[in-house]
C-alpha cells in the first residue's frame, strides 16, 4: 500500500464516525423516530401513536395482566440500549425501572393511560416531543379522534347515547368518551355481597367489565336481562394493535351484544 492510500484510509477512519453521528442527528431532526422500549402493549400503542417506529414491548401481548409483568434478565440489555423508555407507573416493574437499574432520568418517560381524548393527546404529544415526531403524532391523533367520534355517533344513531351503564373503574373513561353514563362503578377487586345486592336495583342497560381483570360476572347473575361485555385497555387481543383498534373493538362489543341491533362499524 503506497503512502497516498494509507493517508486516504486514515482520513476515512477519522471522518466515518463523525459522519455516522451527524446522519443520526439529522434523521432525528427530520422526524425519524428513536428506538423506544415500552412496558406493555398499551404504552407501546401510545408510543406508536406518537410516531415511534422501533418499539420493543417488555410484557408479552398474551399476558392476562400485562401490568404485573416482572423484568427478566433478557430485558435488561433492551432497556439499557433504549433511547426512550415509556411507562405508566402502575406496572410492577416501574419501581425497578426508576430506582434499580441506574437508568438516566431523561430516558424515562411516564405517561397517563386511559381513553379520554385529552389524556391520549397529552400523552402522545409528550412522547412525540421527545422523539421529534410531532407531525406524525398529530396525524395519528386525528385518526384516534375520528374513531371516538365515529363510535359516539354510532351509539347516538342507535339511541344508545346517554344510556346508564354499570362499568369497571378501569373502563369508565372510554364509556364516558363514547357518550354512555356510568351510574355505578365496580372493581378492580371482586364485588362484595352488598354491592351485588345493590346492583339488582340499578337501572342500567349494560354491564361493562374489564377483560384484563374481569370481576363483574356476579352482577350479571342479578341482572340477567342486561347485556354483559368486556372491554379492552391493552391492545393485543382479537387482532388489536393500536389505540384506534381498541376503541373500535370496544364499540363493536356494545353494538354486537345488544340483541336488537345489527350494526356494521364505519
Amino acid at each position: 500500500m503506497n503512502k497516498l492510500s494509507v493517508k486516504f484510509l486514515i482520513v476515512c477512519l477519522t471522518v466515518l464516525p463523525v459522519s455516522c453521528r451527524d446522519r443520526k442527528n439529522a434523521s432525528r431532526s427530520g422526524g425519524e423516530a428513536a428506538a423506544v422500549v415500552s412496558t406493555t402493549a398499551w404504552t407501546a400503542a401510545f408510543a406508536e401513536a406518537a410516531g415511534a417506529k422501533e418499539i420493543v414491548i417488555l410484557a408479552p401481548f398474551e399476558m392476562e395482566h400485562p401490568s404485573e409483568y416482572e423484568l427478566r434478565p433478557g430485558d435488561i440489555p433492551k432497556i439499557m440500549h433504549a433511547e426512550l423508555i415509556v411507562y405508566a407507573g402502575y406496572e410492577v416493574m416501574a419501581e425497578r425501572l426508576k430506582k434499580g437499574l441506574d437508568i438516566p432520568p431523561e430516558k424515562l418517560l411516564p405517561v397517563d393511560t386511559d381513553y379520554r381524548y385529552e389524556t391520549i393527546e397529552e400523552s402522545v404529544m409528550n412522547i412525540a416531543r421527545h422523539l421529534g415526531t410531532e407531525d406524525r403524532a398529530r396525524d395519528n391523533l386525528f385518526a384516534i379522534r375520528k374513531a371516538l367520534n365515529d363510535g359516539r355517533s354510532l351509539l347516538m344513531e342507535k339511541n344508545l347515547s346517554g344510556k346508564p351503564v354499570m362499568v369497571h373503574r378501569f373502563q369508565s373513561s372510554i364509556a364516558e368518551e363514547l357518550g354512555l353514563v356510568p351510574v355505578a362503578l365496580f372493581g378492580p377487586s371482586a364485588p362484595e355481597a352488598s354491592e351485588i345486592a345493590g346492583a339488582a336495583k340499578k337501572d342500567v342497560f349494560m354491564i361493562i367489565d374489564n377483560v384484563h381483570n374481569p370481576v363483574g360476572q356476579p352482577f350479571k347473575e342479578v341482572l340477567p336481562d342486561k347485556a354483559y361485555v368486556q372491554f379492552l385497555n391493552f391492545p393485543g387481543r382479537n387482532g388489536t394493535k393500536t389505540l384506534t383498534d381498541v376503541i373500535r373493538y370496544n364499540v363493536t362489543q356494545i353494538v354486537s351484544n345488544c340483541s336488537s341491533l345489527s350494526v356494521n362499524l364505519p
